[in-house]
């Protein structure tokens, strides 16, 4: 997330759900928002850069998903279409 001035004011300037800890997915963004809201910091509809995080069912590798082609990175099996990286950090 980047900020900027405007108006005198700090608002959001870039922000993304990229984070190789937590892989959150994109339908995140209603909790940022909310979050960004209840601070009184102005930012954009959604997320400016969304990247699509699986992880492999085969290998249990986590991958970020390029240009719609859900294969694994590590073991070329295919990636489930859900959001399904719960606990990636842990």
């Amino acid at each position: 997330m980047s900020f900027r001035e405007e108006s005198g004011q700090w608002v959001v300037g870039e922000v993304s759900n990229q984070s190789t800890g937590y892989c959150p997915d994109i339908s995140s963004w209603p909790a940022v928002a909310k979050a960004l809201d209840a601070a009184g910091i102005g930012h954009p509809s959604g997320f400016t850069h969304e990247v699509v995080f699986r992880r492999c069912l085969a290998c249990g590798q986590v991958n970020i998903v390029r240009e719609e082609d859900f294969v694994c990175v590590f073991c070329d099996e295919e990636l489930p279409r859900e959001w399904n990286v719960e606990g990636a950090g842990r």
